[in-house]
């Protein structure tokens, strides 16, 4: 199948870089992502690069346009680090929850892993054009990352807040409270809020991989020797068991989704990658429908949670990934096949889902169109993983 035109319109700004959803596209969607994401907008640009490379060069220019000059406590920017959140005319909302809203514009850069999946991007893109014209923006960035690793003893690490407003938790588990009632965030087992700074699976699995990007990038091999220090001590610090560890290093228990990310991206040395593979695999996680972002076993699970138990189809496409990389190929083909399923009978493009005994199932606080679902949905049937191979 081909990439669905009429959803990709809904989300294409006039620029040609993506917005993370669409506007709402009935009463029922909250259609609440209407803005330029660097995560989401770059994730949906890898996803849909082998057909739309053009996608990818107006994010990547847009974004380096954007890119942090000088450190700012209240936005979260640092030199180097890309946008978090872009909208040039904010809502009331922004600003009466306290977000750094400034002459109506909310330029906020507060996300751990924007930074490396801009990297990412910019490297499977293969564009020697683009890499000369953004040079000093991908130097810039690659520079935040070393830094982030320095000051982070080995892992990028994020928190906590100096400001009100804005993130407490700044990997793609977002989130502005974590005891809130949508179940976003990371939580532990007795579901208090993890001492920060935190670091999480997914964010240092795209660190790996963006240490590799910079590599292809520059030509300099000292890249290739940070990613292997930074996969030594991934290793070092987490299990298939554990989802972050906190500022002191104390690991936060869960299997879920995060696996994927780390066999993805080949972030872990080749002797621990089978143990996470089976245990991405077991029933807990892996579903008809997709992989859970957090075990049914856990006990802040909850089917319907933002970030702790449903299923979101970007996310499953990087599991996927992983699996396959990782040699497991009739489960990585349930994951493709799963998703596709669900997505078929939930209709639109969900930005994430419940899995019950009956199957999918939507959620109220989900976007009805969003963009990396939409890349997912493409990649899945294309069977196309945006890996950066070692």
């Amino acid at each position: 199948m081909t990439l669905d035109q009429a959803l990709v319109a809904g989300i294409l700004s006039d620029d040609g870089w993506p917005y993370a959803s669409s506007l709402p596209v009935d009463s029922r969607d909250p259609g609440r992502f209407h803005a330029l994401f660097g995560r989401d907008s770059l994730i949906f640009s890898l996803q849909v690069l082998p057909v739309r490379p053009d996608v990818a060069r107006a994010t990547l220019r847009a974004l380096a346009g954007l890119q942090g000059q000088h450190e700012d406590q209240e936005t979260d920017e640092e030199p180097g680090k890309i946008v978090h959140e872009y909208r040039a005319r904010a809502e009331p909302r922004f600003e009466e929850a306290g977000w750094p809203v400034r002459d109506g514009e909310l330029r906020y850069y507060g996300s751990a892993d924007g930074t490396a999946w801009f990297l990412v991007v910019l490297a499977a893109l293969v564009d020697s054009a683009i890499a000369d014209e953004l040079s000093a923006c991908w130097r810039a960035a690659s520079a935040w990352i070393e830094r982030a690793l320095e000051r982070g003893r080995g892992l990028v690490r994020h928190g906590p807040r100096q400001s009100r407003g804005g993130l407490v938790q700044q990997g793609w588990r977002d989130t502005s409270d974590p005891l809130q009632a949508s179940g976003g965030g990371i939580l532990g087992a007795d579901g208090r809020m993890p001492d920060p700074p935190l670091a999480d699976a997914d964010t240092q699995a795209v660190t790996v991989a963006a240490l590799r990007a910079a590599a292809r990038l520059s030509g300099e091999a000292r890249w290739l020797s940070l990613a292997e220090q930074t996969s030594a001590r991934i290793a070092a610090a987490f299990t298939p068991e554990t989802m972050a560890v906190d500022g002191a290093d104390r690991p936060v228990p869960g299997a879920g989704s995060q696996l994927g990310w780390l066999l993805w991206a080949d972030a872990l040395p080749p002797a621990e990658r089978a143990a996470y593979a089976e245990r991405l695999c077991r029933p807990d996680v892996l579903t008809d429908f997709g992989l859970r972002t957090l075990s049914s076993a856990h006990p802040q699970f909850s089917a319907g949670a933002y970030h702790r138990g449903a299923v979101w189809p970007f996310d499953s496409w990087l599991g996927w990934g992983g699996l396959r990389a990782a040699g497991r190929a009739a489960e990585a083909e349930r994951v493709r096949t799963g998703v596709l399923a669900a997505l078929k009978r939930l209709g639109d493009a969900p930005e994430l889902y419940a899995v019950s005994p009956d199957g999918p199932k939507g959620i109220p606080i989900a976007n009805r169109v969003q963009a990396w679902t939409i890349g997912a949905r493409y990649a899945l049937e294309q069977r196309w993983d945006g890996r950066l191979r070692p």
